[in-house]
């Protein structure tokens, strides 16, 4: 893709970012980027000649943002002409060059052909002389009207109609709400159809006057901007020193070569090519990454200035479709630096000589170098810091990821088995002790203000948010039981009945929830009732039991632990996906997923230990060799307001640890 080379604004803001060219026929995409007809036509083609398989949606060139057809039936070779056109770009492409003859689309609308002078920011439209006359006298005083000489200076060249407040699924639908459970735009049809069960469905409106993240985005974009700068220099930087480490090789190696005599000039000849090769295969790699930093900069400036425009032009619609827009492409551009990333080093090379002089004669090199690499750690920290403030949970890799511990509480007389976070202050406690008792506890105050009989010895637990139920199994009659929960307060238990299976982990995921029972997972719907027979779909035959075991759900993916100390994982439809097992964990107890996709592991063998496993269950590392003061770990969990907080129980003590990188 060609790049625009240094200009002025206005030369920047009429130049294609494919071409390098003045603007033709400038379309519009949802990302607020703009480009020639034929340019952004070419690209949607070579993306369609470059796959094998029909595509269904294309990515902008410049920030990669995914943009889906209007018309998903329509043929590629028309996707470009569907395309909202920039009208406000047009108009200023046209003023530049000295051509005034823009039709009124006032007059256009009504069979009229008249020169348009002016353009309504406020409408969207050009007017004509009359009909700006017309305009003043409805009094529409809040719309800002620009002759069109000035609209070059004043107008941003973004044309707000690429915001669309239209429903994909239904497009003759309005956008009027967001379900977070599902993480899409609603329209009214989309409500009562698809997402009529969901609890996290929230009007735009609703959204938009309870945070501030609307407000003051542009802050935040500049934030995680800085941050990105920041790498940007170090990675400059590090050019530079590399640079600087090279010429000094270089400086030492004429200096030796000159005291040897002249045969050994062929051999030093080799080994500065040896070396400039070396250079630029370094040169290379470092280059690649201050690209998608600069890049990633530029978008990041793109974003802000879009963000402006649509938060004083747009509607509030408008403004938060953008704000979702620009947060999903945040996390797409991150994600993409954190791979290129992931294994990067930084080089200290020096000069090595060779003092086997006497075998001058029958060597092959007459000097060395020598490269040792240092870990630069996590180099994304600042910028996932500052990506935190928007509401963008990015966690350190795989690479990266360590932890460390908070606090410790201590409940004497317990025997801490499992738990769950409930709210922002609660936790709610299964306590195998002679009480046998169910415990809420503050973590704030770090007391246990409250307790309900428990019958049974609590074996595992899980929270159903939406229903604000805990569902509980117990380590005797390997029975099911439900919690309701209103705030610190904790109803008395009340027992699920299924046929005869023993439960033992279970998972909330979607409406269901699923359970590890002998030899098997299953599922139902979480609304079922305590005295009605609940309805049980099976997934999976696998080698599980009802002991004490684990069992997470992350993007759609079922991970749990086996009789045999495996780790699998397998899909909501029961395909399998990896069986992980290893010396290093003996016997896993528990396990957490977090949305990175990471899943960290508790092993009860030998007084406990935590580890993580990757994604793709290929690799592991160890987090923890042994815990502050647990030494028979039962139960581990997230925190279901800080997904970088996680908690430990066992015995008489609960360990709360926070997920890091450093």
């Amino acid at each position: 893709m060609a790049l625009c080379k240094a200009k002025t604004e206005k030369e920047d803001l009429l130049c294609c970012p494919i071409c390098s060219e003045e603007i033709k026929q400038p379309k519009i995409l949802p990302c607020m980027h703009s480009f020639c007809k034929e340019c952004i036509h070419e690209h949607i083609s070579n993306m369609g000649r470059s796959t094998k398989s029909e595509i269904t949606q294309f990515t902008c060139p410049v920030c990669r943002s995914v943009v889906k057809p209007k018309d998903l039936v329509a043929p590629v070779d028309e996707w470009s002409s569907a395309l909202q056109d920039n009208l406000i770009l047009s108009i200023i492409v046209s003023t530049s060059k000295g051509d005034k003859q823009q039709d009124c689309n006032v007059c256009d609308q009504h069979q009229q052909n008249s020169t348009a002078k002016f353009w309504c920011n406020g409408c969207k439209k050009t007017l004509c002389e009359k009909c700006n006359k017309m305009h003043k006298w409805l009094n529409l005083s809040s719309h800002q009207v620009i002759a069109f000489e000035e609209l070059g200076s004043t107008i941003s060249g973004l044309d707000l109609h690429a915001v669309s407040e239209n429903c994909n699924e239904h497009p003759s639908n309005s956008i009027e709400a967001i379900c977070l459970n599902h993480e899409q735009l609603c329209c009214i049809q989309c409500v009562t159809v698809n997402h009529w069960n969901c609890k996290s469905v929230k009007t735009i409106e609703e959204i938009t006057n309870s945070t501030d993240v609307y407000d003051t985005l542009n802050d935040k974009l500049e934030c995680i901007k800085q941050a990105t700068v920041r790498l940007l220099n170090e990675k400059e930087k590090q050019t530079r020193d590399l640079k600087d480490k090279m010429e000094n090789i270089k400086a030492d190696a004429a200096m030796f070569i000159e005291q040897v005599k002249c045969k050994i000039d062929g051999l030093f000849e080799t080994f500065k090519k040896q070396l400039n090769v070396f250079w630029d295969e370094q040169n290379t790699n470092v280059n690649i990454r201050m690209r998608l930093l600069s890049q990633f900069i530029g978008n990041l400036d793109h974003w802000i200035n879009v963000n402006t425009v649509v938060k004083e032009f747009g509607t509030k619609t408008q403004h938060f479709i953008q704000v979702e827009t620009t947060k999903n492409q945040i996390k797409s551009s991150l994600n993409e630096i954190d791979t290129v990333t992931e294994h990067d080093t930084t080089l200290d090379i020096k000069l090595a000589k060779n003092e086997m002089l006497e075998q001058l004669e029958t060597a092959e090199n007459l000097l060395l170098f020598e490269k040792s690499e240092h870990d630069l750690g996590d180099q994304m920290k600042d910028i996932r810091k500052c990506c935190k403030a928007l509401g963008i949970i990015y966690q350190p890799m795989f690479k990266d990821i360590k932890v460390e511990l908070v606090q410790v509480f201590h409940i004497e007389g317990s025997d801490l088995s499992c738990g769950v976070c409930v709210g922002e202050d609660h936790i709610i406690l299964g306590n195998r002790s002679t009480k046998d008792i169910i415990q809420v506890f503050d973590k704030k105050s770090g007391l246990v203000i409250n307790t309900v009989k428990f019958s049974e010895n609590t074996c595992r637990m899980c929270y159903d948010i939406e229903q604000k139920q805990i569902f509980i199994s117990s380590y005797q009659k390997r029975k099911l039981y439900k919690v309701g929960t209103i705030g610190a307060l904790v109803k008395d238990p009340e027992l699920l009945q299924f046929n005869s299976d023993y439960v033992g982990a279970s998972c909330k995921y979607g409406e269901h929830i699923y359970i590890v029972v002998n030899d098997a997972i299953k599922r139902f719907v979480s609304t079922s009732k305590p005295n009605e027979s609940v309805e049980m779909t099976s997934i999976v035959s696998t080698n599980t039991f009802c002991g004490t075991n684990g069992m997470t759900i992350i993007r759609k993916h079922i991970i749990f632990t086996t009789k045999l100390n495996e780790i699998k994982c397998i899909t909501l439809d029961g395909e399998d996906v990896y069986c992980f097992i290893d010396e290093a964990i003996k016997t896993p107890i528990s396990l957490s997923a977090l949305s990175s996709g990471l899943t960290l592991v508790l092993d009860r063998s030998d007084k406990g230990s935590l580890h993580v496993l990757s994604e793709d269950g290929t690799k592991h590392k160890t987090l923890l060799d042994k815990f502050e003061t647990i030494t028979g770990p039962r139960d581990i969990w997230l925190d279901n307001n800080d997904h970088e907080t996680f908690y430990i129980a066992g015995g008489e003590y609960l360990e709360m640890y926070k997920i890091t990188s450093d």
